[in-house]
């Protein structure tokens, strides 16, 4: 990895002096440096990012088999994992952005911040190396770790529990050196520090709040502690001024990232969930914000969390937009048949990836053959009630063709027959779509309800797409005057994954969840209810900080004038309270389930790995008997399509090793590491390293 890490530092400097560097406004060494010459200012920040990127990736792939986001296509790895069909593909990019772009430096870091008398940067450096290994310990269960980095091309493995151990012990150490000042001659940590802007006092809190984080991962294992989690998290973030955030923009020009060639600037979670067209919420998450635990009540957060699309358009002569509702995505039904289907939509086939709109000008026809409607649901009426739903009547004409009858191709008048009529071979459905109207072009009737899941995509302005730098909103790529001309709008993006979202590194609302969650299974349920109801009223507080500034800079108005405030403007007080007053919200302690803390910790973590750990920790949704056999993830259950890999799981749903409990390593270990990874999975009974059985055998914390 010292190869790698020399051309690492050389392309970290040229990007950095770069023009788009006001994203990593650091200084820059500017002679030629090298991996002994590279300053501490200079390293940090890259460590940072590319230990970002890695938990980005990673924060997208656990929320999959954690069941909040799917993907269009059934194969692809995110579908893979999202229907609990898991493939080693996944795991590369969190591997490779890990190690290559972030350990590698770790130990360089370290050894420059002692020659300079740096302590702070040693520090940070002992927290970021804790964060990354705790990341592939969780992921992984055994990885290289005591040698991990260095002239070993073959590292030994070590065991999960020995790297958390060792993990636990750097903070320790780090809050030693951040509790000290530097020496005389240190550089200011301020110079290099994208986190906590050089605030010690603030790495100390998020040493302290991984601290309870990790230690409440292990709290189904003998000799677990609870109150020195409840001691950790005394000294972790006491307020949303203490949250830990990365923040990013959206720039015309930006460098790319060595290991995937990705644009630095944007959100990290962002590329791996909203940059493509692929990704689609769940009807599992939607739910949770549309009648949480079936109480009937929408959560004010739903519009910021979930992205919306302009839908039911109609277009003026010149292609401009005359008139529009909005659709809000209704999430993607992995488990069941939606209404008016027989079977569930996943199962019949991949979701389109992208609508078309119609343009002035030109109708477009489809024709849908009985039999194949009647593949998918209940009666050609229940789909012909879609076009109801999502259409306006005059942006569609239906029209019913017997067999037998002549279907003309350039009228659908069923009494006009023309020189290109043929008889039709089936009963049809003849839809011909007008101005405005989104569709998919094709024939399969499969695909037309899926105008209801709807991009999570965020466009950039170092796109095609992108409109302004304020506009983050999703458009029509496929037409770019079109786009630039009308402005329609296919997806507000989200809250969490739009290209200047913050990513919340660490976050005082997760710190009360973690304290409820402890107190409740101590029996302290008064405790419990008070840090729930904080934790809720927090997660307000953090996302109406982000929302108030978005608005700031004129994000509630699209570069073409049209009003998605409803996505981007601050949560209205009343909205807050009125919700924290209904049955979404437990309003005693007596009545408060240890599902109630952890399913409104699901919501308020977003797109976060941890939301992984927490959901394999309590068993998915199966009774946990070391919690009175209470279902935690209530409503969650085996997603219709799986398969594949899923043949290595066991088929009966009592068995612990029916989920998705760990990953596979990556290729870079299976292929240049084997022997290692052979000698690891043996004390599992494998004899090979792409056994897929791996994906069932839980991590050392993951106990019964």
């Amino acid at each position: 990895m010292k190869k790698i890490l020399n051309i690492f530092v050389i392309l970290a400097t040229l990007v950095s002096l770069a023009s788009c560097a006001k994203w990593l406004d650091v200084n820059t060494d500017p002679d030629n440096p090298n991996n002994e010459s590279a300053t501490c200012e200079n390293r940090l920040p890259w460590i940072q990012y590319y230990y970002g990127y890695a938990w980005g990736t990673e924060n997208t792939r656990g929320s999959a088999i954690a069941q909040m986001v799917t993907n269009t296509s059934r194969t692809a790895a995110l579908g893979l994992q999202a229907n609990w069909s898991p493939a080693q593909g996944i795991a590369t990019t969190v591997y490779q952005n890990w190690f290559l772009g972030a350990a590698s430096n770790i130990g360089d870091l370290i050894t420059k911040s002692k020659e300079t008398e740096s302590t702070h940067y040693e520090a940070a450096a002992l927290v970021m190396k804790a964060m990354g290994f705790i990341m592939m310990a969780d992921l992984y269960g055994e990885m290289p770790y005591i040698e991990a980095v260095g002239a070993d091309f073959t590292p030994p493995y070590d065991n999960g529990d020995v790297i958390y151990k060792g993990c636990l012990e750097d903070l320790e150490k780090a809050i030693e050196l951040f509790s000290a000042p530097q020496g005389p001659a240190g550089i200011p940590l301020s110079a290099g520090d994208l986190w906590c802007g050089g605030d010690p006092n603030k790495w100390i809190k998020l040493a302290y709040g991984l601290k309870a984080r990790w230690l409440n991962n292990m709290s189904k294992m003998a000799g677990f502690d609870p109150q020195a989690v409840l001691d950790a998290l005394a000294k972790g973030p006491q307020s949303t001024a203490d949250n830990i955030l990365m923040h990013h923009q959206n720039v015309e020009t930006a460098g790319t990232c060595f290991t995937v060639g990705d644009a630095y600037g944007p959100n990290v979670t962002y590329d791996s969930f909203a940059w493509g067209t692929g990704q689609r919420m769940t009807r599992y998450y939607v739910d949770l914000l549309t009648n949480f635990k079936g109480s009937g009540v929408e959560d004010p957060r739903a519009d910021k969390l979930l992205p919306s699309a302009m839908y039911k358009v109609t277009l003026k002569e010149d292609g401009t937009i005359n008139s529009y509702e909005w659709l809000r995505d209704e999430g993607v039904n992995a488990y069941t048949a939606d209404n008016g289907w027989i079977t569930n939509r996943l199962v019949g086939g991949n979701l389109n990836a992208y609508l078309a709109p119609v343009l002035v000008g030109g109708d477009r026809e489809c024709y849908y053959k009985e039999a194949d409607i009647l593949k998918y649901y209940e009666s050609v009426e229940a789909f012909e009630e879609v076009f109801d739903k999502y259409y306006l009547d005059s942006q569609v004409t239906i029209t019913e063709y017997a067999k037998g009858a002549y279907t003309p191709k350039k009228s659908f008048d069923p009494s006009t027959v023309d020189a290109d009529a043929k008889p039709v071979e089936d009963n049809v459905v003849a839809v011909v779509y007008h101005p405005g109207a989104m569709f998919v072009q094709d024939n399969n009737p499969l695909y037309v309800e899926d105008i209801k899941y709807v991009q999570v995509r965020s466009d950039g302005i170092f796109e095609t797409a992108g409109l302004a730098a304020n506009d983050m909103n999703c458009y029509y790529s496929g037409n770019s005057t079109f786009t630039r001309t009308s402005g329609l709008v296919q997806g507000t993006g989200a809250f969490y994954t739009r290209i200047t979202s913050d990513s919340y590194i660490m976050t005082y609302t997760e710190m009360c969840f973690i304290k409820a969650e402890v107190l409740f299974n101590k029996g302290d349920k008064a405790g419990a209810h008070a840090a729930y109801i904080e934790g809720i009223k927090s997660h307000f507080q953090l996302m109406n900080a982000k929302l108030t500034s978005w608005m700031n800079d004129g994000c509630g108005t699209t570069a073409r004038g049209f009003d998605v405030s409803f996505a981007y403007a601050p949560i209205p007080q009343d909205d807050i309270d009125a919700y924290m007053g209904s049955k979404a919200v437990v309003q005693s302690a007596g009545d408060l389930t240890l599902s109630d803390i952890m399913m409104q910790k699901y919501i308020a973590q977003g797109p976060d790995y941890q939301k992984y750990n927490d959901v394999r920790k309590y068993n998915y949704y199966m009774p946990n008997a070391k919690y009175g056999n209470e279902v935690v993830y209530t409503g969650m259950m085996d997603p219709a399509f799986r398969t594949g890999s899923s043949s290595a799981f066991e088929p009966d749903k009592t068995s612990r090793r029916h989920f998705v409990r760990r990953w596979q390593h990556s290729t870079h270990e299976t292929n240049y590491n084997n022997t290692e990874v052979t000698k690891s999975y043996a004390q599992y009974g494998l004899d090979s390293p792409l056994d897929d059985t791996i994906w069932t055998i839980p991590v050392f914390w993951d106990v019964d």
